[in-house]
């Protein structure tokens, strides 16, 4: 199928700059990592103008289906992706990439993150390949002492915490379509996340498989 699609695809039109540059962003796109959280700023930029400025045309009729036939992900995730960009701006992309941050614990430490680099007792860890264990720590280090500050939610009953638990169960079993690979490692992170306040409530998930 995916031979057929290429096959489809118009010779991009080379007395058109646009078509130049979404031509060579094309034809080396298999390095871009949206789908696996290791995406690089310039790709999600790239894709921002690609969207604004309607150059998908030159491919598809619509951006939907340039997400899905041409980068092989559904609209939403590089939607999503845009808006990280949009709300964060590159650095996001950058410690993401060096420390798998989430943009929920990005959004708490952003006031921490600056050009010079991630922020911590007063200097800055420059957000470059070599530091990634460096800004891997400050960035751990900054969301521990967060941590305390935050707010801790309103206490709930059991009964009501058990059946929230049921109610997604319910949500997630309803969905008509498969995830992508975004969303299943967000599902996989909140998962992990409830078995840990199980754990720390003394209950043992087994497998059963």
């Amino acid at each position: 199928m995916n031979e057929v699609i290429e096959n489809q695809k118009p010779e991009p039109n080379e007395s058109n700059p646009h078509s130049l540059d979404l031509g060579r962003w094309m034809g080396r796109r298999e390095a871009f990592g949206l789908m696996a959280g290791r995406c690089a700023a310039a790709d999600i930029e790239t894709l921002r103008r690609i969207r604004e400025q309607k150059l998908y045309k030159e491919l598809r009729p619509s951006w939907v289906e340039f997400c899905t036939l041409d980068l092989h992900v559904v609209r939403r995730s590089v939607d999503r992706e845009i808006g990280y960009l949009d709300e964060f701006g590159p650095d996001f992309f950058h410690v993401r990439q060096m420390t798998h941050i989430g943009p929920k614990d990005y959004r708490s430490i952003a006031s921490h993150i600056t050009p010079e680099g991630v922020r911590l007792n007063g200097t800055a860890v420059a957000l470059l390949p070599e530091n990634s264990q460096a800004v891997t720590a400050a960035v751990a280090e900054l969301l521990k002492r967060i941590e305390p500050m935050e707010s801790k939610p309103a206490p709930v009953s059991f009964d009501a915490a058990l059946k929230r638990c049921h109610t997604v169960t319910g949500m997630l079993d309803a969905m008509p379509e498969s995830l992508d690979v975004n969303q299943r490692m967000d599902l996989g992170a909140a998962v992990a996340e409830l078995r840990r306040a199980a754990a720390r409530l003394g209950v043992v998930v087994l497998d059963r498989r």
